[in-house]
């Protein structure tokens, strides 16, 4: 054993724990735990069993430091997590913001847990991205499995407003599995393979059973960001090849598949019907019994809490006990008191217009801070982060927040340190 530990060299135990950290956004929320707090302890100490003491401090621990203060990219991350932490200043309910705190932490702990990473070449770096398929791949093929086993009731139960069963929450799963696709399609762009050839066709083959499964799940924010995805790739392609013609038909062409989709997926065209159904129960000022109408009457309330303090908001711990207030007071007939079903209106509510502008620059800073070339992964996690914004609150919950917070540092890393040397 300490022979085998010897021959592994950070870079593999780096990769080991990323790989680690992708499955259990999936499958464990304690491996999420346990794999950051190896990345971290890695940027920490250093192991060397021929040492007569084998855990000492990081040789390069103060560089490492001055590596993750000189990248503003950096910094703007821990961004999320101190807008929550300042609130606590105002905030009574202090349960429920160290809660929020709590779900925030990796904001602070994973930037320099990722300045401190060896650099990763292009084949470690897409191969991240080639794991994270295969999980989602492999996720989706028991989802898909589960579905079959319980057909008639999982489709009668999306025509209801009630979703796929997934490992994790179906919105979050949903957006993974969109990024995913993103990721298969690049990879194939790129001609990447680990060893053999023949594993773009597996690739490929993954790619599009994440694209057919995705209408099957018949999730809309996960749809809606795949699609808007899709067709802004197909659009820089074409104006970086200068193939303005084959850009805009293969958009015109990808956003025709809906079409399709909801004429062969029995689910797919569950859900579709479900929503319109749904506002029209809304319009109609019919009595709430759907899923959408409970969710717009969230923003309302997310929005009257906004009028009780505009600037610094009501402080993010008060968040929960103002919101069921308002649902007390003005909607007795709710009894899901759902919390706004928007990132942005639950940052302005707790942290009012100034910790949203300030929420906004840290969120926009990475994609345009000069020490970093942003590529099509980069700027598309950042599309389908901001467009789920507007129907969910993406980064509230541990998945939501591993999801992001990885693959954005994942990015600041790698595009930092290739375009510096």
């Amino acid at each position: 054993m300490r022979a085998l530990l010897q021959k592994i060299n950070r870079r593999q135990l780096t990769l080991f724990f990323c790989f680690a950290f992708l499955w259990s956004l999936i499958y464990s929320k304690f491996v999420i735990s346990v794999a950051m707090i190896c990345l971290l302890v890695m940027s920490v100490f250093d192991l060397d069993l021929e040492k007569k003491q084998p855990l000492q401090f990081h040789p390069q621990l103060r560089n490492n430091f001055q590596r993750f203060i000189s990248n503003k990219a950096y910094l703007a991350v821990t961004v999320f997590f101190f807008l929550v932490l300042v609130t606590g200043i105002y905030s009574s309910d202090m349960t429920y913001w160290l809660e929020r705190l709590r779900i925030k932490l990796p904001f602070l702990l994973f930037p320099f847990a990722f300045a401190s990473m060896p650099r990763l070449r292009e084949k470690k770096y897409l191969s991240i991205f080639y794991f994270f398929v295969i999980v989602l791949f492999g996720s989706a093929l028991l989802v898909g499995y589960n579905y079959l086993d319980n057909y008639a009731v999982i489709t009668d139960g999306l025509g209801r407003g009630r979703p796929v069963p997934t490992p994790v929450n179906h919105i979050r799963y949903s957006l993974m599995m969109a990024f995913a696709v993103v990721g298969g399609l690049v990879l194939l762009d790129r001609n990447f393979y680990w060893k053999y050839t023949w594993e773009r066709w597996v690739i490929l083959g993954m790619t599009g059973f994440l694209f057919f499964f995705i209408h099957v799940l018949s999730v809309r924010s996960g749809i809606l960001v795949l699609y808007a995805s899709i067709v802004f790739l197909s659009l820089r392609y074409a104006f970086l090849q200068k193939k303005y013609l084959a850009g805009v038909v293969g958009a015109i062409v990808v956003l025709c598949i809906p079409l399709l989709a909801y004429q062969t997926i029995e689910g797919f065209k569950q859900k579709v019907d479900y929503t319109i159904w749904d506002w029209q129960q809304y319009y109609y000022d019919l009595p709430l019994r759907s899923s959408d109408a409970s969710r717009l009457i969230s923003l309302k309330v997310g929005y009257e809490v906004t009028q009780k303090n505009q600037w610094i908001g009501v402080g993010a711990g008060d968040l929960r006990k103002e919101v069921h207030q308002i649902y007390d007071k003005k909607f007795p007939e709710v009894t899901d008191k759902k919390m706004p079903h928007n990132q942005f209106l639950s940052i302005c509510a707790g942290m009012g217009m100034i910790g949203l502008i300030i929420f906004l620059l840290a969120f926009f800073f990475p994609l345009f801070y000069k020490k970093i070339k942003p590529d099509e992964l980069f700027i598309t996690l950042h599309l389908i982060i901001f467009a789920s914004f507007f129907t969910e609150n993406t980064i509230e919950n541990s998945v939501g927040v591993g999801f992001y917070v990885f693959f954005l540092l994942l990015g600041i890393h790698y595009l930092t340190v290739n375009s510096e040397r």
